[in-house]
């Protein structure tokens, strides 16, 4: 996977595991030398005073203090927690904060999945074509992710994005597919022709080296195609 200026980080479903792909890469490009930049925008969910939990460890991962917009802390979609919470979102001031923050490679991990709404009229993918940079697709392996990865991918190409990767996170424990015979990983390279399917494990730990290896391994290509 080769990252040159940024990359949108966005996910099938809320929890699938964006977070922790994003630190892992922004983890190896940073022991890698690279100037980089882990920036979360939008988060709802999160403790008054606290940055919040996903730009916490992305930025640590890059090794600069957590870098976040806005932050609401009703646990809801991001349009509905500003309503609850009487708060204006402003996209030119988003797109704005991420270009002032941005380092040599700047990852920009969304909210949920690709539609999720910022505001009544503007969604993560409209940040995704307003900063013109490809896009990271991150899914869970579990029952459902073959529709929930083909829709998300397609709508991405449709707004003329390219797709950097699919990324493939767990399964884990109490989350298994149903069946033996599933193999997601085996199907997504199938129906996706010519998009890049990367395997990332869930890790036991999310201590810095341990995100690097794993970032590492998905910029080297390594369990998948």
């Amino acid at each position: 996977m080769r990252l040159d200026r940024g990359l949108l980080v966005t996910g099938t479903d809320t929890g699938v595991g964006k977070t922790v792909v994003t630190a892992a890469l922004a983890a190896a490009l940073a022991e890698g030398g690279v100037s980089v930049r882990a920036l979360k925008p939008v988060a709802s969910g999160v403790a008054e005073g606290h940055p919040g939990e996903d730009a916490a460890l992305i930025g640590a991962a890059a090794g600069h203090a957590p870098l976040s917009l806005l932050r609401f802390r009703t646990p809801v979609s991001p349009h509905r927690a500003a309503v609850l919470e009487g708060v204006d979102v402003d996209p030119a001031a988003i797109l704005a904060w991420v270009h002032a923050n941005a380092g040599d490679v700047t990852l920009v991990e969304g909210a949920g999945g690709w539609e999720v709404p910022f505001a009544a009229d503007w969604r993560v993918s409209h940040l995704g074509v307003a900063l013109g940079w490809p896009v990271l697709v991150v899914a869970a392996d579990r029952l459902g992710v073959l529709n929930h990865t083909l829709l998300t991918v397609a709508a991405v190409q449709r707004a003329g994005l390219a797709v950097a990767a699919v990324v493939l996170t767990g399964p884990v424990e109490g989350n298994l597919p149903d069946s033996g015979d599933m193999n997601n990983h085996a199907d997504l390279v199938r129906l996706l022709d010519g998009v890049a399917i990367r395997r990332m494990p869930w890790l036991a730990s999310l201590d810095r080296a341990s995100l690097a290896e794993a970032g590492r391994a998905l910029l080297r290509g390594d369990g998948g195609c």
